[in-house]
Parts: C-alpha cells; sequence; structure tokens
C-alpha cells in the first residue's frame, strides 16, 4: 500500500464539508487504482487533508495523473495530491522563482517600459513562460529589445517598484524559524534578485547579469551562463549537496516553464498561479491569493502557522 495526502485549499473564506465528501466520492470513483480514505484532517476553514491509502506502489506524479479529472473540476479549490511520508513537513530547502512568483511583476518589463519596448517584450514573456519558446533564445531576443538603455541610473529606481507577493514575508520566516534554507534562482536579473534576497532575507540567489558599457548603456546581451530551467534544476541539487539536504526535503515554486525542470528534480514542486501548460505539468498547482497557503500543502494548521507568526 502507498500512504498518499489530498490537501484540499478553497480560494474563498470556507471550504464546506459538502464539498470535501464530494472529492472524497470522485476520487474513490475515478482512479483505476483501489484507493481507500483512512482519513481527513481540517487544516483551516479553508483547508482540509484527505488521507489515502492506494493499493500498490505509484508515484506521486502518476497517481496526481490518475486524479487530473477531479483536480481539474474544482475552479474554486486547488486540489494537491502529496506522498505522505517523513518529508512533507520536514523541508529543508526551498527554493523560488522570482518574476510572477516572489514578486508579482516581471522586471524585464519593467525595464521594457523605459525602453518603449514593453508591449514586444511581453509578447516573447508570455510565450517562454507557457513554455512555447526556449528560454534561453526568449531572453536573448528580449534583451536586445533593450540596448542603448541607460540603465545604471534606473536600478533603484525600478528596485522600488518591486512588490513582493502576499503571504511571502510570513511564509519566509516560517520556514526559517523551521531551519529551512531559501533561495531564489532568478531568469531575471542579479541586481534584482540580490535586492529581494536582502528584502526576505534568503540564503542564496543567482540569476542573470545584463551587460553595461562604458557609458552605463545596455549592450542588449548578456555575460555569463543563462539561468534557464537547465541551471535552476542543476543549482536545486547542487544547493542539496551543500547545505547536506537530502533531495526528498527540497521544493521548488514557480510560475513559468523555465520553472518545470527543477520542480520534477525537487521532492515536490508547487506552480504558484502559473501558466496554465505549466500548471498541467507541474507537481501541483495552487492558485489562491496568499503564499503563506503553502504551509497548508505541508500539513500545517492555522495553529501552528499563526502561533509563530
Amino acid at each position: 500500500m502507498s500512504n498518499y495526502v489530498l490537501t484540499c485549499i478553497a480560494h474563498g473564506e470556507n471550504l464546506s464539508k459538502e464539498t470535501v465528501d464530494q472529492i472524497v466520492k470522485e476520487v474513490v470513483e475515478s482512479s483505476e487504482k483501489e484507493i481507500s480514505i483512512n482519513s481527513t484532517k481540517k487544516l483551516s476553514a479553508r483547508a482540509t487533508d484527505i488521507f489515502l491509502k492506494v493499493r500498490g506502489p505509484i508515484v506521486q506524479k502518476d497517481l496526481k495523473n490518475e486524479l487530473m479529472n477531479v483536480i481539474d473540476s474544482y475552479d474554486d479549490v486547488d486540489v494537491i495530491v502529496s506522498v505522505d511520508n517523513e518529508y512533507r513537513q520536514a523541508k529543508k530547502l526551498f527554493v523560488f522563482d522570482m518574476d510572477s512568483t516572489l514578486i508579482y511583476q516581471e522586471v524585464i518589463e519593467l525595464i521594457a517600459a523605459y525602453a518603449g519596448v514593453e508591449e514586444q517584450v511581453h509578447e516573447i514573456t508570455e510565450r517562454a513562460m507557457n513554455n512555447e519558446l526556449d528560454f534561453k533564445e526568449s531572453l536573448r531576443e528580449r534583451v536586445k529589445l533593450l540596448k542603448g538603455l541607460q540603465i545604471d541610473t534606473l536600478y533603484d529606481e525600478i528596485k522600488q517598484k518591486l512588490v513582493i507577493t502576499k503571504g511571502v514575508p510570513e511564509l519566509c520566516k516560517f520556514l526559517h524559524d523551521k531551519n529551512c534554507k531559501l533561495a531564489v534562482l532568478s531568469g531575471g536579473f542579479i541586481q534584482f534578485a540580490s535586492f529581494i534576497k536582502d528584502q526576505l532575507r534568503l540564503d542564496f540567489c543567482k540569476a542573470n547579469l545584463l551587460e553595461v558599457d562604458a557609458d552605463g548603456k545596455l549592450t542588449g546581451k548578456t555575460l555569463g551562463p543563462i539561468v534557464d530551467g537547465q541551471c535552476k534544476s542543476e543549482t536545486l541539487l547542487q544547493l542539496c549537496n551543500d547545505y547536506k539536504v537530502p533531495v526528498e526535503a527540497s521544493c521548488m515554486v514557480g510560475d513559468g516553464g523555465n520553472d518545470l525542470p527543477a520542480m520534477a528534480t525537487a521532492g515536490f514542486g508547487i506552480a504558484w498561479n502559473a501558466k496554465p501548460k505549466v500548471q498541467k505539468a507541474a507537481p501541483c498547482k495552487l492558485n489562491t491569493k496568499s503564499m503563506t497557503d503553502i504551509l497548508y500543502i505541508l500539513g500545517y494548521t492555522d495553529e501552528e502557522i499563526y502561533d509563530r507568526q
């Protein structure tokens, strides 16, 4: 038998018992596997755990795919499939994407607004985040459009426009209190990733470096290796090694196609308000308003979460 847990998180203020009972019924009926319901546990007014036993071995990805009809049938409730083991709460490394994850904005689009090419850059960004365009190529195309922009005087101005996603500071504090290492790996730019790292007191950051000429203008190129999906995946493994964290105790949170390789590599992956194709491919999707809801996925109750704030 394999032990799993379904975490049901309502987007609104309440997750009714009727909805939980309906999800239980659909799970049992929809899977080709023999599934029995062990118990349920209310985490908050908005979140409930449903503990499952599945006959025979099955990996998380396959069980999620089997239950996809149930997961996709609720527009106002996220249903997350997790392995119910010792690593669920014992996460020791969380890795985050930055743009549209830790912050609401896409930094390259903020820069593009100053260059008058925001619309063109946004279109390329959307294609890249939907996994319709190779990330390295998309970054080269977007950065090329910024050539000639006097950037050296804009860094501080743009930093002041960055808005941290609701719930992120509280989530980071909670995880740090649990001795979890935190990192940001961004396909954006190091000046801003370092700024967010300092704001949230993260342990590590990696991002791309824009090339600037002697006059402080962008050359339309980046320097060094590009932080793409493969780089994020490899860096996550390196951080596990450096921090002596089992890979099973790691988690990747992101919204774009270039986050999927690291999600697949990590012990678990969370698509945060992500593009539709990313939500489908990721280990789970979370489409709520506050990132503290990630703590429900780890099995924490409101009492455990807010007593520590």
